[in-house]
């Protein structure tokens, strides 16, 4: 996620046009992709990128997440909040982080209680009911991309220092993996310049995949993403690159997965949103230079309602535009998401 406060089957519905255009869209994207036609990284297939919330400076909305009913939670950097948005639309304050200095990944447990990575203090716990935050497990550095193993582990990303984290239900903290390819650089990225932030930020966003047999993570500023297998015993195997470096994954931030564990990145340095399939391959999906909205694009959750499962909503951060576009955009990638802890 973000930064310090710089702070088919094809089924025709005649009574749903759009789930109609979407099985068209998806039967030929599936077909092109069967036949090798897939275009190359570079390319961009047409936008389906539609904005659904928009917020203004300072509510910069750094991580996404979505409750079983179709809830949006925003962490609000720098505002240390978590602010919720229901079907309807309607906005409402979910939490507020008593101390520490800008609010990066948020997360749901199974149970619905939201985790937020508060730089400055650590990982902070707030009931599925809204009560009072508690500080779940102090964290050093920049803590920011939050993950949940199958028996309720939380994963924590440290950006800083290249370290992923892992803090048991009872809020004891271990240090996980700290491979050296999980650190990040303040020199020139794969597109040859510095990352805007001026941050050496490494790992950052993280997922499991759909058997819990490995992590992902999004390297910032090496634009890449790393593979860390999960040990019969929990413990993390040795770290290897899945894919990058690649100017398309500059600013890699947060991600998520489908059900076919191709990943999926918000690289909002070059404003793209790229899915890495099977081996590494590149396919960029939306890409603000091909006119899609994506305003430094954060983080990526899919939809967990019945007929939004295909879709994934994204954050736009809108860091590095001073606000202009900031709030929440959502495309369908054909593909349902995992499912929630």
């Amino acid at each position: 996620m973000g930064y310090p406060s710089e702070g088919l089957a094809m089924t025709i519905n005649r009574r749903n046009p759009r789930a109609l255009l979407v099985t068209l869209v998806c039967t030929l994207a599936a077909t092109a992709s069967a036949l090798a036609l897939a275009p190359p990284a570079s390319a961009h297939p047409g936008s389906r990128v539609v904005r659904i919330v928009s917020l203004t400076d300072p509510q910069l909305p750094e991580s996404i997440t979505l409750d079983r009913h179709g809830d949006i939670y925003l962490s609000l950097n720098p505002l240390r909040e978590i602010l919720k948005i229901a079907p309807d639309g309607a906005q409402s304050t979910f939490a507020t982080i008593p101390a520490g200095t800008a609010s990066l990944g948020v997360r749901l447990d199974a149970h619905g209680n939201a985790y937020l990575a508060v730089v400055g203090s650590g990982i902070w716990r707030v009931p599925a009911d809204g009560g009072a935050p508690a500080l779940f497990a102090p964290l050093p550095g920049v803590p920011n991309g939050l993950a949940f193993d199958r028996r309720g582990n939380l994963y924590v990303s440290e950006s800083l220092g290249g370290v992923i984290y892992r803090i048991s239900r009872n809020g004891s903290v271990t240090a996980w993996s700290a491979s050296p390819l999980l650190k990040g650089t303040t020199g020139p990225g794969p597109c040859g310049v510095v990352h805007p932030s001026g941050l050496p930020l490494g790992a950052n966003g993280i997922a499991f995949n759909a058997r819990g047999t490995a992590m992902f993570v999004n390297n910032t500023t090496l634009g890449t993403v790393v593979r860390i297998p999960v040990k019969r015993d929990g413990r993390a195997g040795p770290a290897g690159v899945y894919a990058g470096p690649a100017c398309v994954l500059w600013g890699a931030d947060g991600m998520a997965l489908d059900i076919r564990d191709n990943v999926y990145v918000a690289a909002n340095a070059e404003r793209d949103i790229v899915r890495v399939g099977p081996g590494g391959r590149l396919r960029v999906l939306a890409s603000f230079a091909a006119g899609d909205p994506l305003f430094s694009p954060s983080d990526i959750a899919f939809g967990t309602v019945r007929g939004d499962r295909t879709e994934i909503f994204i954050s736009d951060f809108a860091k590095f535009t001073g606000g202009a576009g900031a709030g929440v955009v959502k495309m369908n990638v054909c593909l349902p998401g995992l499912p929630l802890p």
